[in-house]
């Protein structure tokens, strides 16, 4: 359990490290743990029981609800580039899928907006 749990803290901060960029993805995850593709994709998954695009995505927007919450950005378009999403419609659509209220909403409910 403790080299799971190294191995986890590990994985957060590459993720942490380079969530807000974008350009993360399985290969270069793997490439930073020293992994295949495949045996990063089975780790993660058995010991979160998400993909590594799964996890990645699920970590970018709870950054982006804390920045919200704290109001960190002034817009939803801020925020959502400073979690690494280019798009900001996309963004909203994921943090609405997650959450169950768009990003505005929860800056209102701050009283950020």
């Amino acid at each position: 359990m403790p080299e799971e749990h190294s191995w986890l803290a590990r994985l957060r901060l590459i993720v942490q490290e380079n969530a807000a960029q974008g350009g993360l993805n399985n290969r270069a995850l793997a490439a930073r743990l020293d992994l295949s593709e495949r045996h990063l994709i089975r780790k993660v998954k058995q010991l979160t029981g998400l993909s590594p695009r799964q996890y990645i995505r699920q970590y970018r927007l709870q950054q982006a609800r804390e920045y919200l919450e704290q109001g960190a950005y002034r817009t939803v378009k801020e925020t959502a580039e400073a979690v690494g999403y280019t798009s900001a419609s996309y963004f909203i659509s994921q943090f609405e899928k997650e959450f169950g209220k768009r990003p505005m909403e929860v800056l209102r409910e701050w009283g950020w907006r």
